[in-house]
C-alpha cells in the first residue's frame, strides 16, 4: 500500500509540473504550433506589428518586340499635300507645267512636284520617296517618261516611270552615288548615264606576296528602258573622271569629258565604239552645256564664254559681263540663243538677256529686282514659250519668274529643303512635248 501511494504521488507531481509549464507558456506567448511548410510560390510575406508588409518581388518587364514596317516603295498620290490652294496670280495661263524635285533633310525623303508656275500652291505630288534623296532626274524629250536616281546610305537606284508617276520600275542599282549624269536619247528610247564598276588588280608587295587591290572606275552605260537591257560603252582609267555631256543630233554619238592628263571633250560612236577627241578644255573644268539640237557646246573658259561646234571646228566668243556681274547662263529652248543673267552695278536689279550666236544680237527678256538680302537670282531654265524661268537665290530659296512682268512667285519648300532640276511638261492639248 505504501508503495502504491508513492507511485500515485509521483504521478500527481508530474501532472502538477505539466500544469505549471502550460500556465507559463500561456503567460509568455503560447505554445508553438507545428505548421506544414507551404510551397515557395504560395508563401505570404511575414508580418510584424511595427512594419508594413514587405512589397511583393518585382515582376521582370519583357521589352516589347519592335516590328519595323517594311520599307514603303514610292507610290504616286493624286492628293495635293500643299496648304490651301491660293488664287492664281493675275497672269496669263502657261502652256506648260513645271516639274521639279524637292529633297528634304537627310533621311526624310524627297518629292517630285508638278504645278502651273503661276499657281505653285496647287502643286501636286507625282512621286514621293520616304527615305531616299533624288540625286539625278531627267525628263524624256517626248515628255512621256521620267528617269530618276535615288540614293541612300546603301545603294543608288535608277528608276523610270511615266510622267504622271505611274509604272515606276527600278532598272539598275549600284553603290551609293554610283549612278549619275542621266541623258535621254533624242528619240526618247534610250538612257545614257555614268555608272561605276570595281576593277580588280594584283601586285606584288616587298616580300613578293601577291596583293589584290580594288579600284572604282567610272563607266558610260546605255540602257533600253523598255527591255531593261544594259550595256557598257566605255570604261575610264583608274582615278580618271568621266562625265557624259549629251547626245548628238542624230543619236549616233555620245559626248563626254575625260580628265587625264587634261580635261578633254570626246565623242564615242555607238555603232563602232570608237572615240574621237573634239577639243582640249584645260586643267580646270566647268562642264560644257550642249545646245537643244546637239550641234553646239556652251563652254566657260578663263577668258569668258564661247560656243564650240560639235565637230570642234567652229568656235566663237560670246560677249559676257564681268565675272562679278554674271549670275547665270544656259541655252534657251532655241538652238542659236544663249540666256545670260547680268547684275546691274548701279541699282539692285538684274537683267535676263538673250544673245543670238548667229546674228550676235542681244535683247532683254526681263528685268527683275534682286532679293531682299541683296543676292541675285540665278536663272536655271526657261520655259519653251519663253514666258517663265525658275531661278535660285543663295540661302533664300527658289522662285518662278514671269519674264514679261518680272513678277516672282516663291516656291514653297520645307525647312532646309533643297530644290533642283526643273523641266517643262506640255499641258494636255497644248502639244510641244517636254523641255
Amino acid at each position: 500500500m505504501r508503495r502504491l501511494a508513492n507511485i500515485v504521488g509521483g504521478l500527481l507531481g508530474l501532472l502538477a509540473l505539466g500544469a505549471l509549464v502550460v500556465a507559463l507558456a500561456l503567460t509568455f506567448g503560447g505554445l508553438p504550433r507545428e505548421v506544414k511548410p507551404a510551397s515557395q510560390a504560395f508563401q505570404s510575406p511575414i508580418e510584424t506589428p511595427t512594419q508594413p508588409p514587405y512589397p511583393p518581388p518585382a515582376t521582370p518587364t519583357i521589352p516589347p518586340t519592335v516590328t519595323r514596317p517594311p520599307k514603303p516603295s514610292p507610290r504616286p498620290t493624286p492628293i495635293p499635300t500643299a496648304p490651301p490652294i491660293p488664287t492664281p496670280l493675275p497672269l496669263p495661263p502657261s502652256a506648260f507645267y513645271a516639274l521639279w524635285v524637292e529633297n528634304f533633310p537627310e533621311g526624310q525623303g524627297s518629292v517630285v512636284w508638278l504645278a502651273d508656275p503661276r499657281d505653285i500652291g496647287s502643286r501636286r505630288e507625282v512621286l514621293r520617296f520616304e527615305r531616299e534623296r533624288i540625286t539625278e532626274a531627267a525628263l524624256a524629250p517626248d515628255g512621256q517618261k521620267l528617269a530618276l536616281v535615288t540614293t541612300d546610305w546603301e545603294t543608288s537606284t535608277l528608276w523610270v516611270a511615266n510622267v504622271d508617276g505611274t509604272n515606276l520600275q527600278p532598272l539598275d542599282q549600284s553603290m551609293p552615288s554610283g549612278i549619275r549624269r542621266l541623258f535621254w536619247s533624242r528619240d526618247s528610247r534610250r538612257l545614257a548615264y555614268n555608272g561605276v564598276v570595281v576593277r580588280e588588280t594584283t601586285r606584288l608587295d616587298k616580300t613578293g606576296t601577291p596583293v589584290v587591290e580594288h579600284t572604282l572606275v567610272w563607266t558610260i552605260d546605255l540602257l533600253d528602258p523598255s527591255t531593261g537591257r544594259k550595256q557598257h560603252l566605255l570604261q575610264a582609267d583608274p582615278h580618271e573622271d568621266l562625265s557624259i555631256i549629251g547626245w548628238s543630233a542624230n543619236n549616233r554619238e555620245l559626248y563626254y569629258i575625260r580628265s587625264m592628263p587634261q580635261y578633254k571633250l570626246w565623242a564615242i560612236d555607238l555603232g563602232t565604239r570608237k572615240s574621237r577627241e573634239i577639243i582640249v578644255l584645260g586643267n580646270e573644268l566647268i562642264l560644257p552645256v550642249i545646245s537643244p539640237d546637239g550641234s553646239k557646246f556652251l563652254v566657260h573658259i578663263p577668258e569668258g564664254l564661247v560656243w564650240i561646234s560639235a565637230t570642234g571646228k567652229a568656235r566663237q566668243d560670246i560677249p559676257t559681263p564681268r565675272l562679278r556681274q554674271l549670275c547665270g547662263y544656259f541655252w534657251s529652248p532655241y538652238k542659236d540663243e544663249v540666256v545670260l543673267c547680268e547684275v546691274s552695278e548701279q541699282q539692285p536689279i538684274e537683267h535676263i538677256k538673250v544673245f543670238n550666236v548667229q546674228s550676235r544680237a542681244t535683247r532683254v527678256l526681263s528685268s527683275v529686282g534682286v532679293s531682299y538680302k541683296g543676292l541675285p537670282l540665278s536663272p536655271l531654265a526657261v520655259s519653251p514659250d519663253m514666258q517663265w524661268t525658275v531661278a535660285s537665290v543663295y540661302q533664300d530659296g527658289m522662285y518662278w519668274v514671269h519674264l514679261p512682268t518680272g513678277i516672282k512667285v516663291p516656291v514653297p519648300t520645307s525647312d532646309r529643303g533643297v530644290v533642283f532640276h526643273v523641266a517643262w511638261v506640255s499641258k494636255p492639248g497644248q502639244g510641244g512635248g517636254a523641255r
